[in-house]
């Protein structure tokens, strides 16, 4: 007997659109959500569960993912990004980015694999931004840049390897562009944002909608591809 069960992680459910994700995932009974934060607290609905994970602190990307037997869908939200450039900054800065939003997502994504080895669906996504796409970036000189934009590249490059290694165990790896959403980071670009529910929404439809053969490709929020 198949089990009716859909069990999500979503790294990075604090606020914004992972906080919006785990809500939507959690809308429907047989969903089951495990909802990572670097300071927990208790969102109080029945069938998420909370835990503490920084994806900078191995030890708790590790506890919580030994808390975690079997999941269908990991997804990789968290990160940092403010309107830094790349010539004001010192390199230890850049390493924050990288080590954030890049190794990071690594850290987590192979401490959670056997989880998902356990189940199925076999579904890692990492929530990735357009200023990560190089084509796209060539000549840019507005919005949230330099620094953050040279990390979501890397990140982008982890989703391609990653899928490479594993699609042979019917992984499916992808990063999605949630849009211009109204997070703290997306304000910073000025008024005219979508709402961080609209975004969650747009991102869990193309989630719903991905088959492995789309695997390590780039999605816009409206499900289009965007260029690597």
């Amino acid at each position: 007997m198949l089990d009716p069960r859909k069990i999500s992680v979503v790294i990075g459910a604090s606020r914004g659109i992972g906080l919006e994700l785990t809500k939507l995932l959690a809308k429907d009974p047989q969903n089951q959500v495990v909802a990572t934060m670097r300071k927990p607290f208790d969102l109080k609905i029945p069938n998420v569960q909370v835990m503490e994970l920084d994806q900078t602190k191995p030890d708790t990307i590790k506890r919580a993912a030994t808390k975690v037997n079997e999941a269908d869908t990991l997804i990789i939200n968290a990160g940092i990004g403010e309107m830094e450039l790349l010539t004001q900054i010192p390199s230890s800065r850049l390493l924050e980015y990288l080590d954030t939003n890049v190794v990071g997502p690594h850290r987590v994504i192979n401490a959670f694999l056997q989880a998902l080895r356990a189940r199925a669906t076999r579904r890692i996504i990492y929530i990735s931004s357009s200023v990560g796409s190089m084509t796209m970036q060539v000549g840019n000189q507005i919005g949230i840049r330099g620094p953050y934009a040279v990390s979501k590249a890397a990140g982008n490059m982890l989703v391609v390897q990653t899928h490479n290694e594993l699609f042979q165990e019917g992984f499916t790896v992808v990063a999605i562009h949630p849009g211009w959403a109204a997070t703290d980071m997306g304000q910073l670009a000025g008024p005219g944002a979508m709402p961080t529910l609209e975004s969650a929404q747009h991102v869990l439809k193309v989630v719903a909608g991905l088959k492995q053969s789309d695997g390590a490709r780039f999605f816009n929020f409206d499900g289009t591809m965007l260029p690597w």
